[in-house]
């Protein structure tokens, strides 16, 4: 009997002693390196796009105006370099994309799980911007379509159809920045974590 209880004693001393060594050697916390650099990319391809976004409000804004003091070659200029910025914006939306994919998969390896719940949450949300992104692009490319053909043919009538966009445009602009705010949010959590 003083035999067994030796034994049970020598293991469960062994067992705990293990557990504290564990507990000591192994972080408690850890983000993977593929997350981390995947997050520090996306950043960037975010701020592209945000940059993408202000300049062509603006240049909305300047062929507004060209538009009513009737400088039309101005106009279509500015059109045609949105355009161009559209295309680049929806390259970078890929891109981002990608970046998010790559951070969803170290998301399982993230400890604790609060930092991996919130890590889940802030990449959710900007999958879901992503996908508004997209939308939101695609709209200004039909914008600026429209804006396109009204600038090249003299009388062409728009039934309203630049102002139900512009509509669109904002209403997607404002999922966008509600999708970033929960993202930040999140991330700003996760990162008071470690």
């Amino acid at each position: 009997m003083k035999r067994r209880l030796k034994i049970l004693l020598t293991g469960s001393a062994i067992g705990l002693g293990t557990f504290a060594a564990a507990y000591i050697l192994i972080p408690q916390s850890f983000v993977p390196q593929e997350f981390s650099a995947a997050r520090i990319e996306s950043a960037k391809l975010a701020e592209r796009i945000v940059a993408n976004a202000e300049a062509s409000l603006a240049n909305l804004q300047a062929i507004a105006e060209h538009d009513r003091r009737g400088r039309k070659a101005e106009a279509l200029t500015l059109v045609a370099q949105e355009f161009t910025r559209t295309k680049e914006t929806q390259d970078a939306a890929v891109k981002l994309s990608s970046r998010l994919e790559a951070m969803a998969r170290g998301i399982d390896a993230i400890k604790p799980e609060a930092a991996r719940l919130l890590a889940t949450e802030a990449v959710s949300a900007e999958v879901a911007l992503v996908s508004r992104l997209i939308s939101y692009n695609s709209l200004l490319q039909e914008l600026f379509g429209v804006l396109r053909e009204k600038f090249e043919r003299p009388g062409f009538y728009t039934n309203g159809r630049v102002e139900e966009l512009v509509a669109k445009v904002n209403e997607e602009a404002r999922a966008i920045n509600d999708f970033n705010r929960r993202s930040t949010e999140s991330l700003a959590e996760f990162d008071k974590l470690f």
